[in-house]
């Protein structure tokens, strides 16, 4: 997997924003409150797949300073705008992703032909023969993601071929619905059905028909989507989403959202939730990964447990659950432990549903946090409910038995248990190469593997090679941990929490 990292200087109230999202089979969002710079983030990405997308903005929304920096494998980019017109200080050989952009409202590539469309048909230029019946798929695929029914746009029509769209001076392929009485351009149709329509011509042409290189990445980036599409209709299309990404390797899907419908849907290490904060260096703070439970505040799912335990990730999770199994606390209780990202957001949540009585009588919410944060918690959070994992976190503990300082027998056992094709001691050497290389690219801005992220996805690489899961690999790493590291402190304070 590699990351593109986005510096974003006075762009639309953007005074400095940096931002890292992956481009990499899958489905991934950026999510936040309205008026956070989602759109603005999509429209500066934009440019990757086509040079002409920043020539959208409106000589408003930047000043004479404005730049974007794209930064990629070995590569960087700074575009910045010169008597109007914006251009890159490595063209011609910029940083290019095939792929399509699309906006739900204003924005996206399906708009550029619209006002041409519209004169073309009122002059009565597009001719009867230069109109054909819409491939099936797009005609099928259009009425389930919208009706859930393959067969609501039968009617659906489209301008014959490439060459005809030329020639009436237009840049894509424009789609018409049949009426009694006239033709219809997508253009008048409704938005959402006018966004799917682009979108699912992209798919079928540029991804089913395999016309874009299958070894090179296909980036589709879509602004808001709930704007033009009911609640059922995200859903079938994140659906459809799926199994493109799942099909097609190359594929990598990023949606901007506030829709809780979007985030249920994506998996929390796919999802960055986007927060400004006061800061010259970095206007955003990006969460990630980020949990259902603090990006919508899902929290009446978990109605009817007697006792809510908020946990920082999915790791620390499987840690809780199986000491919880190990003292049998859930005899005659109804447990959830819930992930919520980042021991700061557990702790606001916490606050927040203490506060509010979301939870309604009766209800316990205790937070258990990653072992390191013990000496960090701030004043106001002291006397908060809370207790600490006997390890500093699942990443980290490996980062420090397998590589900073290393104990050999855990080592071993871990080799051995897990590792069987390629050892530990070769995963870690290819470790050390890519922070190598990682620090000679990012300079002064690269940050040390200190929480050992990067070294947990080396080693899950290694193991989806063998269908072992993350989970599985935790629950199973979970007894080598309870071997070496001494539980008794915490399985007190966990009994303690369930008998006060």
């Amino acid at each position: 997997m590699s990351n593109i990292r986005m510096v974003i200087h006075n762009i639309k109230g953007i005074h400095h924003g940096t931002i890292e999202l992956p481009i990499d089979n899958g489905i991934y969002a950026i999510v936040g409150n309205n008026g956070i710079g989602k759109s603005t983030i999509m429209a500066c990405m934009a440019q990757l797949v086509s040079r002409h997308n920043l020539g959208l903005l409106k000589p408003e929304d930047y000043s004479s300073d404005s730049y974007i920096e794209f930064m990629y494998e070995d590569q960087k980019d700074k575009w910045y705008c010169e008597n109007n017109f914006w251009k890159a200080d490595s063209f011609p050989r910029t940083l290019r992703f095939n792929g399509t952009y699309e906006g739900s409202l204003f924005y996206g590539m399906r708009f550029r032909d619209s006002k041409n469309v519209d004169e073309l048909m009122e002059a009565g230029k597009i001719e009867e023969d230069s109109i054909v019946d819409a491939d099936s798929y797009i005609q099928e695929s259009l009425g389930k993601i919208l009706h859930n029914n393959s067969k609501y746009y039968k009617g659906l029509k489209r301008i014959r071929n490439k060459y005809i769209a030329e020639k009436l001076n237009l840049k894509n392929t424009p789609y018409f619905m049949t009426t009694p009485t006239s033709l219809i351009s997508q253009y008048r149709m409704s938005s959402g059905e006018c966004l799917l329509i682009s979108l699912l011509h992209f798919i079928y042409n540029s991804i089913i028909r395999r016309s874009l290189p299958i070894d090179q990445p296909v980036l589709m980036l879509i602004d808001e989507i709930e704007l033009a599409l009911h609640p059922v209709a995200i859903v079938n299309l994140l659906e459809l989403f799926q199994e493109l990404t799942n099909k097609y390797k190359n594929l990598t899907v990023i949606l901007t959202s506030h829709s809780s419908e979007v985030i249920r849907k994506i998996n929390p290490k796919n999802l960055f939730k986007v927060e400004r904060i006061n800061d010259e260096t970095n206007n955003f703070n990006v969460i990630n990964p980020c949990y259902p439970g603090y990006a919508i505040r899902d929290v009446y799912m978990h109605d009817g447990f007697d006792y809510l335990l908020l946990v920082e990730d999915e790791l620390a999770k499987i840690i809780v659950k199986k000491a919880i199994e190990e003292l049998k606390l859930e005899n005659s209780k109804l447990i959830n432990v819930l992930p919520v990202g980042g021991w700061q957001n557990v702790l606001k949540l916490q606050i927040e549903l203490i506060t509010n009585n979301v939870l309604g009588v009766g209800k316990q919410v205790f937070s258990v946090l990653d072992g390191d944060v013990q000496s960090k918690i701030q004043k106001q959070y002291k006397s908060t409910r809370k207790l600490f994992l006997p390890v500093n976190s699942v990443e980290k503990y490996l980062r420090n038995v397998l590589f900073e300082n290393p104990v050999l027998p855990v080592k071993k056992r871990i080799n051995d248990v897990f590792f069987s094709l390629e050892s530990v001691d070769s995963l870690i050497l290819n470790y050390k190469e890519s922070e190598n290389e990682l620090s000679k690219l990012l300079g002064d801005d690269y940050k040390t593997d200190t929480d050992g992220k990067r070294l947990f996805a080396v080693l899950l690489k290694e193991l989806k090679k063998r269908r072992i899961t993350e989970e599985s690999f935790v629950n199973s790493l979970y007894q080598i941990i309870r071997d070496n590291v001494d539980f008794t402190k915490f399985y007190d304070s966990l009994r303690d929490e369930f008998t006060r």
